[in-house]
């Protein structure tokens, strides 16, 4: 087989931005180059890299054997040219982590430090991906290992290829203005609610939970970013519900009342099955810092 190192950056930039577009805009090329290039490395391996996604593409079965060894590919030639330059890196590594919202504000700069610590080999770059579709990031090859949600009242089902283990449990509270005292059930079955979209697990989640309250909650809001959701109830528009966690993308503005009834949430570790000794370090410090 042939392959030219700007084929496999271009492969790799693909299946991380999963659009030529994407990756085009963010290599400097032409969506024209990104297409040839793609259909060089097509012809050369004899099978499809990528499958239609809606308006994206994900990797198929030849591209998620590829891309990790594209990496690692790219990564040796880097390391190649640090050794001409007078630096050895060739025990390094780089993991590949997914984050959402609150885990990269809360967890993401203590995982780095900490590595840098114990595992000054291993880089880690963070992607943020929808928790949504973390699982399938992982199963795709499209990241090493994911910092994902699972809901007790909605539990993720078992998918191959997956692995996942619970790093920590927290429950749900109300979110209300600050300095507001908690709802009493009469106030939360006549409030205005904040939540997220009904197809999204979180928002069935959210349903649940607030059902287990014993309330028909009013979706007056539909939001999907927490961010934007706790803005909303810092300035009395609606309820909404919240981790501790998720707090840290709110401010001063909101106040959280916790109720055990309403159930919660696990933050889980992903990897593939039989994942490698790099992933497999910075799976331990993620659970670690989350513990």
């Amino acid at each position: 087989m042939t392959w030219t190192l700007g084929q496999l950056r271009t492969f790799v930039a693909v299946a991380e931005l999963g659009s030529m577009t994407r990756a085009a805009d963010h290599l400097g090329y032409s969506v024209g180059a990104v297409s040839q290039h793609m259909a060089a490395l097509r012809k050369v391996v004899d099978s499809d890299l990528f499958r239609r996604r809606g308006r994206g593409l994900v990797l198929a079965e030849a591209g998620r054997t590829l891309l990790p060894r594209a990496r690692s590919i790219l990564a040796a030639q880097q390391q190649a040219e640090m050794a001409m330059l007078g630096r050895d890196f060739r025990s390094e590594a780089i993991v590949t982590l997914g984050v959402f919202g609150s885990a990269s504000t809360t967890a993401l700069p203590k995982v780095v430090r900490e590595l840098a610590q114990r595992y000054p080999h291993i880089e880690v770059r963070a992607r943020e991906i929808n928790v949504e579709t973390m699982s399938a990031a992982v199963i795709d090859g499209v990241i090493d290992l994911g910092i994902g949600i699972n809901y007790p009242a909605a539990p993720l089902p078992p998918m191959r290829g997956l692995r996942w283990e619970a790093v920590a449990d927290e429950d749900f509270g109300i979110v209300v203005p600050a300095g507001t005292s908690r709802p009493s059930d009469a106030e939360l079955a006549e409030a205005d609610w904040i939540l997220p979209p009904a197809e999204e697990l979180f928002g069935r989640a959210m349903r649940l939970a607030t059902s287990a309250l014993g309330i028909n909650a009013k979706e007056t809001h539909i939001v999907t970013d927490t961010a934007v959701a706790l803005a909303l109830a810092g300035t009395g528009l609606g309820l909404t519900l919240a981790t501790p966690i998720m707090m840290s993308l709110g401010g001063p503005d909101v106040d959280l009342h916790p109720v055990a009834e309403a159930g919660g949430r696990e933050i889980i570790v992903l990897t593939s099955p039989d994942p490698s000794d790099p992933v497999r370090a910075v799976a331990e410090v993620v659970t670690e810092v989350f513990a």
